[in-house]
């Protein structure tokens, strides 16, 4: 009597490893998706910081008679930066010569709207002189 010998995988087998293969692809896929969508979101936190930074020091410098004068004022960046936008409040404090800023950035992306802000003191009295030694 001949002995057969089986080499190889039966065709079950081969179907139950297509198809672990294919449901841990699409895992892949999608995970490598998320990533890419959390990774452009960051960019654009990132972008959007900085341009909160560039708010705040025109504040303190080239706007800072705007801020004595108006409490709200709100702007673009222009073709820089044009889906982009900032909002400035501006409230007095118990020292006239400080006013708390509030700046804030904000972006939409498809139907999300997005914002980072920040507060600060600024200085608005007049410029710091010092006497004259005798």
């Amino acid at each position: 009597m001949k002995k057969s010998r089986n080499y190889g995988f039966t065709l079950i087998e081969a179907l139950v490893a297509s198809l672990i293969l294919a449901i841990a692809a699409v895992v892949v896929c999608g995970l490598c998706n998320r990533c890419m969508v959390n990774n452009k979101r960051g960019l654009e936190y990132e972008q959007a910081c900085r341009l909160l930074d560039e708010v705040l020091d025109k504040s303190a410098t080239i706007w800072r008679d705007k801020l004595i004068t108006s409490e709200k004022f709100s702007g673009d960046f222009s073709e820089r930066y044009p889906d982009y936008q900032y909002q400035i409040e501006s409230e007095l404090t118990d020292d006239p010569q400080l006013r708390l800023v509030t700046a804030t950035v904000s972006w939409q992306v498809l139907d999300n709207r997005y914002q980072v802000s920040t507060s600060t003191l600024i200085y608005t009295g007049n410029e710091l002189t010092t006497a004259a030694a005798p």
